[in-house]
């Protein structure tokens, strides 16, 4: 049985569609990440997911219990940025939802803010952190009734590298004790470095649901372009044309080339074997994130 469990959700606001009939299943123990650009449902999703908003259609479950259920009590939530009561102290907000939890000892407060290094700043008032220092509390109290299930939205927002360093080295500490983490991110980058597992999701539908490195090779076939220029522009010139390779002047002696991403080493070895000494080779247009993004937006199929 998934421990989360999305089946066919739908959320209608008016006649704007957020989410559209989205499916989800989900191991015990799995880090999987939920990538999408801005806009895309992510944090709908969530928040149908945690039964903060009630879904137009279709249903989701946790724990095997329908939502809103029992299965609720065993799920730590950051959706959106974090709020607190900011004239009270990091750590009297976290023994207050200690006692809205019941039955989480104080020591349970020392754990999480070490976890998530704060315990040099547990007894500043919320007001003075920073953005980072907000989203670090965050999960100090999404993780402080000892979860089964974290449903994690942004949560490096406002940090610096070596914060999101920490937080991933975090999430995978809390996934390898058995804890279902979903977490949400619009960044390709800072997902590829935490998760094998990734749903992408774009206008509110699934469009790949799979293993990290399966998406990226999809990217990976994209076409894209590649900048040449040579000693001798006229060798070049000929050389491209003797390929057939479709090719745009630049200005003198440098060309743009369009082709696949796998077709790039090729074309190279081609052009030296044809006696054309390369000045510069440089892929130009969209980087990762760029492709990602495309390859959504032109790709209405799930995977």
């Amino acid at each position: 049985m998934p421990v989360i469990a999305a089946n066919g959700l739908v959320k209608r606001y008016g006649r704007a569609t957020a989410v559209d009939r989205l499916n989800l299943d989900i191991e015990r123990g799995e880090l999987v990440g939920f990538l999408g650009p801005n806009g895309a449902g992510k944090t709908t999703t969530l928040r149908m997911l945690a039964g903060l908003i009630r879904p137009s259609a279709g249903h989701a479950e946790i724990l095997g219990h329908r939502v809103p259920g029992a299965g609720l009590r065993r799920v730590g939530t950051m959706i959106e940025e974090p709020s607190f009561y900011p004239y009270m102290s990091g750590r009297d907000n976290l023994r207050y939802a200690a006692m809205l939890h019941g039955s989480v000892p104080d020591s349970r407060i020392d754990e999480v803010l070490e976890f998530v290094r704060m315990e040099n700043a547990g007894a500043k008032r919320v007001r003075a952190y920073s953005q980072g220092m907000r989203q670090r509390l965050g999960l100090a109290r999404a993780l402080l009734h000892r979860p089964d299930v974290l449903l994690l939205d942004e949560p490096t927002n406002g940090l610096d590298p070596v914060g999101i360093a920490e937080i991933r080295e975090n999430l995978r500490a809390v996934a390898a004790e058995g804890v279902t983490v979903l977490v949400s991110s619009h960044i390709l980058a800072e997902i590829e470095k935490l998760v094998g597992r990734v749903v992408a999701i774009e206008r509110g539908r699934v469009l790949f649901d799979g293993p990290l490195h399966r998406l990226i090779d999809r990217i990976d076939e994209r076409l894209v372009t590649v900048r040449l220029e040579a000693a001798d522009p006229d060798a070049l010139r000929s050389a491209l044309q003797g390929l057939k390779r479709e090719h745009t002047a630049v200005d003198a002696g440098r060309y743009r080339v369009r082709l696949s991403e796998a077709e790039v080493p090729a074309l190279l070895r081609e052009l030296q074997e044809r006696g054309v000494d390369l000045l510069e080779v440089r892929r130009e247009g969209e980087d990762l994130e760029g492709a990602y993004l495309a390859l959504l937006r032109e790709d209405g199929r799930p995977a």
